[in-house]
């Protein structure tokens, strides 16, 4: 025991010495810090306005359950094929190979998960003020919040690690969890739009059924929910209830894997060496070409391009890859997950305004929202493609082609998937809602050129600082230069609409696709000059 807790001296210490070594990084903190005391005061000194002037809290239940679900089911499945760790190299390196009992190593590591989950609940409480203004709650009942985030996080890693341990190496146990995972969910999501549904589908309803205290029955997810809102409402009883429920299944879950016969040092070790390459490419910000902690051996049945010809053959060679992970290109699992989500968020918008009656919500304002709601999302999916990956070969470089069709053949896979998702999901909600054809098409323009804005922003990003931001203050610089080329476009519209009388609003968003191409055409012939040399991006 004196070795884990010299081991845990050292690392504090070291830690303290590497800040101060790094005064950038310490003053960065210092204005965290800063941001997150003014964010909280700024909750505390709200002004006193009218109780129904918050937002229901009903959307606080169903925002704060899908982001326990967001955390869960990804972790979940995750660690059906890869497993969880607590662990460091250096605890590989150190702990492992040491005459030190196995349980205390565990134990060791269940202590580091809770406290990197207890350092989550900082940054998370960045949007308490933007929380307490909203729904009118208090600094108190935020903390409980985002404690019940925290408190999922490290559940979900101890039921992760016991699940890899009983399925591990038995794909029918595999295929059971699953079954259980998904119905779960399927019975959530059923129960939730048959209230809605059932219950007049008007904007009340859908406030109850998000804040139905049957939800809060789901294993883990629900009791966790359950407890934090019974803590926020003052409920001893039921906050002391689904506390004892999510008490037991921790120490449940730390009973049976310590009584497992699983050999843990191999189950841990291959993820956390996964874990690590995947922490240093993000760190070089070249998340691309590292191998993933999903990455199973695929059967190759297609080989060699035969397209193309000089730096055509880039493009031909991601289809070809594209082909290898799926036999449809360009489809996706997001394509799917946000084609999903449009069409709940569709027919919830159009069974709260009144379904198709003429004083309903117009078909045209769900697309613009829906339009809104995945262009926001698509930032999130907007990870590093191909193209990114071919910078790290040397072979892009050696192609006697111009750079600019060199650079534009090998991201032209990153262009084509937003077009090939804006089709498919603004054609199934035109066809849903029964739209205006010309605002569908325009709704699958404009999601195309934010695809293109967002693959050319990378593009300059990596020309401008040498790597894809991804992290730090360089990701709020990513966000700046993606709003200064928006502007272009939002101000011509906005201008046509202030000096044009009677101009129809679908034609507004014609200026901005137009600008959002003509601007990602720029900056990809501004940064051609990236593939002139390998040093340039190194």
């Amino acid at each position: 025991m004196r070795a884990i807790l010299y081991l845990i001296r050292k690392e504090i210490k070291n830690a303290v010495i590497d800040l101060l070594h790094h005064p950038a990084r310490l003053i960065l903190y210092l204005f965290l810090a800063a941001m997150l005391g003014l964010s909280l005061l700024n909750g505390t000194e709200r002004e006193v306005r009218e109780p129904g002037s918050y937002l229901d809290i009903g959307i606080l239940h169903g925002v704060y359950f899908a982001i326990l679900f967001l955390i869960t089911v990804p972790s979940v499945l995750s660690g059906l094929k890869s497993g969880a760790t607590f662990f460091r190299m250096s605890d590989v390196n150190f702990l492992f190979v040491s005459p030190i009992s196995p349980k205390k190593i565990l134990a060791y590591g269940l202590v580091k998960q809770m406290a990197s989950s207890i350092f989550m609940m900082i940054f998370l409480m960045f949007y308490a003020g933007m929380a307490i203004n909203l729904f009118g709650i208090t600094v108190w009942q935020m903390v409980a919040l985002v404690a019940g985030i925290a408190l999922i996080v490290f559940t979900i890693q101890l039921i992760t690690l016991l699940v890899y341990s009983y399925s591990s190496g038995r794909p029918e146990r595999t295929g059971w969890i699953k079954t259980v995972l998904y119905a779960e969910i399927g019975m959530m999501v059923a129960f939730t739009l048959s209230n809605f549904w059932f219950h007049g589908a008007n904007q009340q309803s859908l406030f109850a059924a998000l804040a139905s205290p049957y939800l809060e029955f789901a294993p883990v997810v629900g009791w966790i929910k359950g407890m934090v809102f019974a803590i926020m409402n003052g409920d001893t009883v039921r906050a002391a209830v689904f506390a004892a429920l999510n008490a037991a299944v921790v120490a449940g879950s730390v009973l049976l894997f310590a009584k497992s016969n699983s050999d843990y040092y191999e189950d841990v070790l291959q993820t956390t060496e996964s874990t690590f390459e995947l922490k240093q490419a993000v760190k070089d910000g070249k998340t691309a070409g590292v191998r993933g902690m999903n990455t199973q051996p695929r059967r190759v049945t297609d080989t060699g391009i035969w397209h193309g010809w000089g730096a055509s053959v880039f493009f031909f060679k991601h289809i070809r890859e594209m082909k290898r992970k799926n036999r449809i290109p360009f489809l996706r699992g997001t394509s799917i997950v946000l084609l999903a989500i449009n069409v709940i968020l569709a027919f919830v918008l159009r069974a709260i305004s009144g379904g198709a009656r003429d004083d309903g919500m117009p078909s045209g304002l769900i697309l613009v929202i829906a339009l809104s709601m995945s262009s926001y999302i698509q930032f999130f999916f907007n990870a590093a493609g191909d193209w990114t990956l071919e910078l790290m070969k040397p072979y892009i470089y050696l192609v006697p082609e111009k750079p600019f069709a060199k650079l534009f053949w090998a991201s032209l896979t990153t262009l084509l998937t937003p077009v090939v998702d804006g089709v498919i999901i603004f054609a199934v909600l035109g066809v849903m809602l029964r739209a205006n054809p010309v605002t569908a098409l325009v709704c699958m323009l404009l999601y195309a050129s934010m695809g293109f804005i967002y693959t050319a922003g990378n593009v300059l990003s990596q020309r401008i600082f040498g790597q894809l931001v991804n992290k730090g203050l360089l990701m709020f610089a990513y966000m700046l230069m993606l709003i200064v080329l928006l502007l272009p476009g939002a101000g011509i519209s906005l201008a046509l609409y202030l000096l044009v009388e009677n101009i129809p609003l679908t034609l507004l968003g014609l200026p901005v696709f137009i600008s959002n191409v003509l601007v990602s055409i720029g900056i990809f012939a501004a940064c051609r000059n990236m593939l002139s040399s390998a040093e340039m991006n190194s």
